[in-house]
């Protein structure tokens, strides 16, 4: 009898098409934020480079405005990244609850990792499925992650 909250395999295997479209959508949408961020990141460093060059030897006023565009330009970088890493966080974290409302567990969103949580018998183990994987393949107990995947083909092996 299945536990609630588990999943068997055939239930799993129904629920591939769904979050790998899910989860292709959610890196396009996070590649294009992770764009404005390299840029944002960009921007900021050369308005900090050209913060750190602006020469005041004295108190004239040219050089003052210098300084205080500088630092404006800067101050408005930080800004804009301030913006675009909390725009890339917020559609991060859209995505991982619209993913894990389906009951899976989200291990790895950029890659897609994903894991059923499953039982047999009094033993608890996860289903482990990624983006790009044709199926249901492996499965792992609590504790092995990743590295510790198995063959399906060995699960009445263990149990």
């Amino acid at each position: 009898m299945q536990q609630p909250g588990t999943f068997s395999l055939k239930q799993a295997r129904a629920m591939l098409p769904r979050l790998k479209e899910l989860l292709s959508k959610a890196n396009d949408e996070l590649d294009s934020i992770s764009i404005k961020v390299i840029a944002a990141s960009q921007e900021c460093e050369a308005a900090e480079d050209e913060l750190a060059g602006v020469k005041t030897s004295s108190s004239a006023v040219a050089e003052l405005k210098q300084l205080r565009d500088a630092r404006k330009r800067y101050e408005e970088t930080i800004a804009c990244l301030t913006a675009a890493k909390k725009e890339y966080l917020e559609c991060f974290e859209r995505w991982m609850i619209e993913i894990t409302d389906y009951g899976v567990i989200l291990r790895d969103i950029r890659s897609g990792l994903l894991d059923f949580p499953a039982r047999k018998g009094e033993v608890e183990y996860f289903l482990c499925w990624r983006l790009g994987e044709k199926d249901i393949d492996f499965w792992h107990l609590e504790n092995d992650g990743f590295q510790g995947r198995r063959p399906l083909a060995v699960l009445d092996e263990y149990f």
